[in-house]
């Protein structure tokens, strides 16, 4: 991704919604976010996006959920899933669902960052 572009931040908490979004405003990007695959979903269809950034264990839907609809819309559509809890999922569950990269927490932000550059 170059400067200036859109990244949606689906994240159920707030405080580490509101750190993903001045970490990356703070080296470029323009950044949405949303609480739940829902409200996602509502960004998505309403604004254009370049990536999203996605918890996977949220309230109303989770980040599998949302990223299956993505997915269906636009296979191609770059999506990175983070998660606290990456041993509750099979890892045949997460590349079946075609993203780009699956981050644990706490995230690196270096890390983050140079992935975000290289999609």
């Amino acid at each position: 991704m170059k400067n200036g572009s859109t990244i949606l931040v689906v994240e159920d908490e707030e405080i580490y919604r509101l750190i993903l979004k001045k970490v990356l405003e703070s080296n470029g990007y323009l950044v949405l976010d949303a609480a739940n695959g829902a409200e996602g979903l509502e960004v998505l269809r309403t604004l254009k996006v370049d990536l999203a950034i996605v918890d996977l264990e949220m309230p109303v839907m989770d980040g599998m959920e949302f990223t299956k609809w993505v997915k269906e819309i636009n296979p191609n559509f770059p999506l990175i899933i983070v998660t606290a809890h990456a041993s509750s999922y099979l890892p045949k569950e997460i590349l079946d669902a075609n993203v780009n990269a699956l981050l644990s927490k706490p995230l690196q932000m270096d890390e983050l960052i140079k992935l975000v550059e290289r999609l």
